[in-house]
């Protein structure tokens, strides 16, 4: 029996439901969408899953592989299924998006030869829900990211951080996005763990925003936007 059941009606994802997800996520995908399915069926609302549920997993597989507690091949096979989850779980999640265009375009990158996406999709599917035209890519290179910027507009464009091997090359292509952004006020925005654990990450790589978890996230790009356009 999954163990949200035995507290059916509370509301809340503990410690140990999470658990249970991440450790069913490195087992069988199978196994952690019916974890999930069951938080559903016990009235968890579809937005706290995605926050409370997929993304906290997501943030304790990393914990686990920095502890040594899983390895690089686990936390892959973990972070994937979640991912899966995420697709699995979107027709519904976005069935109360705003149907009208907001006028706004957004593109999320993971960082360039990262193996996890996740935190970006997360964060594209909060996004969407509120009417913005959404991209979510995974580059190979920082040529990938270059020609998506240099051909389409975007108010923001987000990248996601899961380690801090490469900030100098990342400060260095967010520099290189504001020169080739067809959007000459575009704002940067940075997430993930690393951003989590730094602060002040953003003003030493040169971006606009951090974002929070994805439903902060999509406000504060909004707000600094339209702040932006009363100041022009």
């Amino acid at each position: 029996m999954s163990s949200i059941r035995a507290r059916a009606g509370l509301g809340v994802l503990g410690l140990r439901d999470i658990e249970v997800l991440a450790e069913a996520c490195i087992c069988q995908y199978d196994a952690a969408l019916t974890e999930v399915h069951a938080w559903l069926g016990a009235g968890i609302e579809l937005e706290d899953i995605y926050l409370d549920g997929l993304a906290a997993a997501a943030r304790l597989l990393g914990e686990w592989w920095l502890s040594d507690r899983i390895d690089f091949v686990k936390v892959t096979i973990g972070v994937h299924n979640l991912q899966q989850i995420l697709y699995e779980l979107s027709p519904q999640f976005l069935q109360r998006a705003n149907q009208k265009f907001n006028g706004y375009r957004a593109i999320f990158f993971s960082t360039p030869n990262s193996q996890h996406g996740f935190g970006s999709i997360m964060v594209a599917e909060f996004f969407r829900r509120e009417g913005w035209k959404v991209s979510s890519v995974a580059p190979e290179s920082e040529s990938d990211v270059v020609k998506e910027l240099s051909q389409q507009w975007f108010e923001v464009v987000g990248f996601s951080i899961c380690s801090d091997r490469g900030w100098p090359a990342l400060r260095s292509l967010i520099l290189k996005t504001r020169q080739v952004s067809l959007n000459p006020n575009v704002q940067i925005m940075i997430g993930g763990p690393m951003v989590d654990l730094n602060p002040g990450l953003a003003a030493v790589l040169g971006a606009d925003l951090i974002g929070g978890d994805a439903r902060v996230s999509q406000r504060l790009a909004r707000q600094n936007i339209k702040r932006l356009e009363l100041a022009a």
